[in-house]
C-alpha cells in the first residue's frame, strides 16, 4: 500500500486492513480481473447491510467487508495500484 493512503488511516482502520490482508490478496488473484486497472473496472467498494465490500456489482470478494468504508477504500485503491506484484 502506499504511503500516502496509508498514513491516511487511522491506526484502528490500519489495524484493520492488516487483518484482512491476506485473504484480500487472495481474493483479488481470484478474481477475473488480469490486473489493477482491469479491477479498477470491473470492482468498485459497494455498501452491503451494515458492512462495504468490494464487489462486480453481482458478487463481493469472498470473506472481505467490514463497517469502515476507508478501510474497504485503501484495500481497493492497493489492488488496483499493485495487482500483480
Amino acid at each position: 500500500m502506499d504511503e500516502g493512503t496509508w498514513n491516511r488511516l487511522t491506526p484502528e482502520q490500519q489495524s484493520a486492513v492488516r487483518s484482512l490482508t491476506t485473504r484480500f490478496i487472495k481474493a483479488v488473484q481470484s478474481s477475473e480481473a488480469s490486473d489493477g486497472w482491469d479491477f479498477s473496472q470491473k470492482y468498485s467498494v459497494q455498501q452491503s447491510g451494515a458492512a462495504y465490500v468490494i464487489s462486480n456489482g453481482i458478487k463481493p470478494l469472498a470473506g472481505i467487508s467490514h463497517p469502515d468504508k476507508q478501510v474497504m477504500v485503501a484495500l481497493m485503491t492497493d489492488a488496483v495500484q499493485n495487482y500483480g506484484r
